[in-house]
């Protein structure tokens, strides 16, 4: 551009500037903008709020909103008078709920006039045709919550480093005799899980990413950050401030979509309170994760779905946000799913005598011994997860690890139990039922903020045999999209193998109390004898390289009848894990037996806290190939819809071929 063309816009704007100043009544700051981020993107007929934030003024005049240059003003209501930004002036807020639109790229313009000057503001809508096949496709989405890339590691060597009948470990020379059920799909790839407004994530606003299509704010579930979050922000997330947590713009899920539009079958099965932030993400619209009762009422009443219920099955923990002397509106949930058609169960037991054939389930299988309401108004006190697959097997728990507690749950079901059950209650008689499905190991989270790595790595392996229950459905059906990913990463990581003896690993005496001094003060530590096998982020010990105590490595890593000698010139050092499986069912028991489960995996972990750090996706079944690659959490999304609408068949012909002979294949695979 040349001087000349640049000096007249600055003349322009500053004429603009001055007729604004001069205008009677007008701030300079009026603002009017879309609440909804820059990179919007939908499904065709896809539910979502338009919401239009005027601020610093109540007083618009001519407002419009066009959409590819079409009026539709007409869907917007009257403008609200509200305070945005908690800055105590009166600001105009004009809402058009729930609109859809048509495929193809939309241009939102909306305009007012305030103090005769003209504010504006615009966004592109992208959006992704849909149509539905004749034959119909499941989706089958497993979250290992937490599980990046060692977690997954860490499963496999302690899953699979056990003893074939003929006593070689499954493990020998870096290779592996089988894989985890997850590491035997086709095809994977990266997703980066950042948040609207932070590199790291939470629970919510990654699950409201792959619901939804699109990036909420950290602990936001199914919506977009609008002006009055500061409400809730500055005052607390309570009862009082509730109305500002339940007024953003709402987006619509692919659960609710499916429902809505096919009368797809949805469920949502977690070993977390079944009201935490992963499973809501499928089908809650709330700015914060946190509101448990508002989350079980949408459940019941969602708000896409003309107040009908969101899901056909729903099995996990948190009974008490179902109870009516917990709740604070006094409702009793359970009986309300009850009238309304589902069967409620509450143990294993029940649950296997559900029948398979269609119908509605809802099944709580936790709850705290003293369920009352949290001073917040918002949600019970406790948070009634389910317990952890380690003490639900009944194994022994490390020395720095807490000792089970299954309270009043002792008949708790295993994850591939409520995955299988859930199957067969979505896909009705036959199988041909079309059904979405979300299942979550919540645990490898919960487990991984307390630094408790039996708990993480064995609530992975049991979500590894749900995986493999699903992966038999699709194998049989050929019709079922089965992802598997996680949330968020946490920051385990494989430091190798450490020799531990059961007197040491299970001793829970403290052995010292570490105290280091920082800028924030003393910190303080206990550590326990099993330290060798997890190094906690409070920890200032590091751990010794097994290799270095000579060319044959410690006396306990040599050669043994169980574990033969491997005869490269006398080399008999072997530093993999030696787990025991005792009885078979693909949980190790974790202690030492003929000699063999001394070698255990090391880990550490660098914080109690998620990272930003990119995590897998494996995938199998119709559409798979489109999981490959660096992609973000909100593709997986739009993924999954062109793995339901069918039209795949050219990328599927790729999975037999990966799978051919004439190519490399993976040991274990």
């Amino acid at each position: 551009m040349t001087r000349q063309g640049l000096r007249r816009i600055h003349l322009i704007a500053g004429a603009l500037l001055l007729s604004m100043a001069a205008a009677p009544g007008l701030d300079a700051q009026v603002r009017l903008n879309f609440a909804m981020p820059e990179r919007t993107r939908l499904l065709e007929d896809q539910q979502l709020d338009v919401v239009v934030e005027i601020r610093n003024t109540s007083s618009v005049s001519n407002f419009q909103v066009t959409a590819n240059g079409t009026n539709i003003t007409n869907r917007f209501g009257a403008p609200e008078v509200k305070d945005l930004d908690c800055d105590t002036d009166n600001d105009a807020v004009y809402r058009a709920p729930l609109m859809r639109f048509g495929a193809g790229n939309i241009e939102l313009v909306a305009t007012g006039t305030v103090g005769g000057i003209t504010v504006r503001d615009t966004r592109t809508i992208a959006v992704m045709p849909f149509s539905m096949p004749a034959r119909r496709r499941n989706v089958v989405l497993f979250i290992g919550d937490a599980m990046g890339t060692a977690y997954r590691d860490a499963a496999r060597l302690v899953a699979k480093s056990v003893a074939s009948p003929d006593g070689r470990n499954g493990m020998r020379e870096g290779f592996f005799d089988d894989l985890l059920e997850m590491d035997k799909m086709p095809v994977s790839g990266l997703v980066m899980t950042y948040s609207l407004d932070r590199v790291t994530p939470d629970s919510a606003n990654t699950s409201s990413a792959w619901a939804t299509g699109n990036k909420a704010h950290t602990n936001g579930s199914g919506v977009f950050p609008d002006g009055t979050d500061c409400v809730w922000r500055t005052g607390g997330a309570n009862a009082s401030t509730l109305p500002s947590i339940l007024d953003n713009p709402r987006v619509e899920t692919l659960w609710e979509y499916l429902k809505r539009r096919y009368n797809y079958r949805t469920g949502i099965v977690s070993t977390a309170d079944i009201a935490d932030a992963t499973p809501a993400g499928q089908a809650v619209h709330t700015a914060f994760r946190q509101t448990r009762y508002e989350v079980v009422r949408q459940y019941f009443e969602n708000p896409m779905l003309g107040g009908k219920p969101a899901f056909d099955v729903i099995l996990g923990g948190g009974w008490d946000q179902f109870m009516p002397n917990v709740r604070t509106d006094g409702r009793d949930m359970v009986q309300e799913f009850r009238n309304a058609g589902f069967r409620f169960v509450s143990t294993a037991s029940e649950l296997r005598n559900v029948s398979s054939f269609g119908g509605r389930v809802l099944g709580l299988f936790a709850a705290t011994s003293n369920p009352r309401s949290a001073a917040d108004g918002i949600r019970a006190a406790s948070d009634p997860n389910m317990n952890v697959a380690y003490d639900k097997l009944g194994l022994r728990r490390p020395g720095s690890e807490p000792m089970a507690n299954l309270g009043a749950f002792p008949d708790q079901p295993m994850l591939d139990h409520m995955t299988e059950k859930a199957i067969e209650v979505l896909s009705g008689w036959g199988g041909n039922q079309p059904f979405i499905l979300m299942v979550e190991a919540s645990s490898i989270d919960k487990q991984s903020h307390p630094n408790h790595a039996a708990g993480t790595i064995w609530d992975t392996i049991e979500l590894d045999k749900a995986i493999g229950v699903a992966r038999r459905f699709q194998e049989k059906r050929g019709d079922t999209l089965v992802l598997v990913t996680a949330d968020h990463d946490q920051s385990m990581v494989v430091n190798g193998v450490a020799v531990v003896p059961d007197d040491e690993y299970f001793d829970r005496g403290v052995a010292f109390e570490q105290r280091t001094n920082a800028a924030v003060g003393e910190q303080t530590a206990r550590v326990f004898r099993d330290v060798h096998t997890n190094i906690r982020s409070a920890y200032g010990f590091r751990d010794v390289d097994p290799n270095s105590g000579g060319a044959l490595g410690p006396a306990a890593h040599r050669a043994s009848p169980l574990v033969p000698a491997l005869g490269y010139g006398g080399l008999g050092a072997y530093d993999f894990p030696n787990y025991n499986d005792a009885d078979g069912d693909g949980y190790p028991e974790n202690v030492t037996t003929a000699g063999r489960g001394n070698i255990r995996l090391s880990v550490a972990f660098r914080t109690g806290s998620h990272t930003g750090s990119s995590v897998p996706v494996t995938a199998e079944g119709p559409g798979a190939f489109l999981f490959t690659g660096q992609m973000d959490q909100t593709d997986l999304f739009f993924k999954m819809a062109v793995a339901v609408r069918g039209d795949t068949e050219e990328g599927d012909k790729l999975i037999p071929l990966l799978r051919s002979t004439q190519f490399p294949q993976t040991f274990g695979k």
